[in-house]
């Protein structure tokens, strides 16, 4: 299986599973990635025995952005710690899902315009990648300094971390590492999904709960793209597993279970869910998050 870069707007740190090609991403600003349709956006492809289907993807910055938009709260210390970065220089399994992680709470901070925060984690996420010996995407001494200078506009440090983003995206590509951007992705994903789950859990807010039902739908092209790299590291199956979980959770809810089989496009702003039906995905996308982060 091979997993291929398709040309799209790049707005964060986080390593999309992606294709080589010529033409450059168009910028966007802030706004343009508030205003983005997340679901129709940066996009995958999975080539497989020549047939090539194609699936959109969002990033973690474009996930943060509906996240915000829906009135979601910023929490301390639901992020990833970063001083765990050294623990993580174990496995190319580890390292690359908690890239992925370091990414999205950079993105959450970014997008919470938590820009001392926003900046220690992209320190982290340079040294995860030194990790995975992407170092030359990171390798200007001045990173710290130009964040610093750019802190006031956050359209510029929107295209600063983009800058870098593409550097890692080159560095993958040379290194032939295809299956550690996508266990970037799954953890960027994951994290996503964790964050939201916990602000929902202290605050209640429906439009973030209807936006992490969204994002839920994902899962199935994660599950293909994972099934095309089950062979190449030995945790891979067990990550299978754990996202078929969330997945079965989220099939199994009743009320959503019931208004998809009428409609696949399901506005699910327009459903009564009980927290008793949300609460067994929110536990397995706990899980899933505990088990890549220690």
């Amino acid at each position: 299986m091979n997993l291929r870069i398709l040309p799209a707007a790049f707005l964060t740190a986080i390593v999309l599973v992606s294709c080589n090609s010529k033409e450059e991403p168009a910028s966007v600003s802030s706004e343009d990635a508030d205003s983005a349709n997340v679901a129709m956006t940066d996009s995958s492809a999975i080539a497989e025995e020549n047939h090539a289907v194609s699936y959109n993807l969002p990033s973690a910055l474009q996930i943060a952005s509906v996240f915000k938009k829906s009135g979601a709260a910023y929490l301390l210390n639901v992020t990833n710690d970063k001083s765990n970065v050294s623990k993580y220089n174990t496995s190319n399994y580890k390292k690359a899902l908690n890239f992925g992680i370091y990414s999205a709470d950079l993105a959450y901070c970014l997008s919470n315009k938590k820009y001392q925060e926003s900046k220690e984690y992209l320190k982290a996420c340079k040294d995860m990648g030194s990790f995975l010996g992407i170092n030359k995407a990171f390798e200007d001494n001045r990173i710290p300094e130009r964040f610093d200078k750019n802190i006031s506009n956050e359209d510029s440090l929107i295209k600063f971390v983009t800058h870098i983003q593409r550097q890692t995206d080159v560095m993958f590509e040379e290194n032939k590492q295809k299956h550690i951007k996508l266990l970037a992705l799954v953890g960027a994903w994951t994290e996503s999904l964790y964050i939201a789950g916990e602000v929902y859990a202290k605050d209640k807010n429906k439009k973030v709960r209807n936006n992490l039902l969204e994002q839920l739908l994902f899962s199935g092209t994660i599950l293909k793209a994972l099934n095309g790299y089950k062979d190449t590291e030995p945790e891979m199956q067990s990550l299978i597993s754990s996202v078929s979980r969330i997945r079965s959770d989220f099939d199994q809810m009743p009320v959503v279970a019931a208004a998809m089989a009428k409609d696949e496009n399901t506005d699910f702003n327009s459903l009564d869910i009980p927290d008793t039906e949300l609460l067994p995905v929110l536990q397995s996308i706990k899980a899933l998050r505990t088990d890549m982060v220690n």
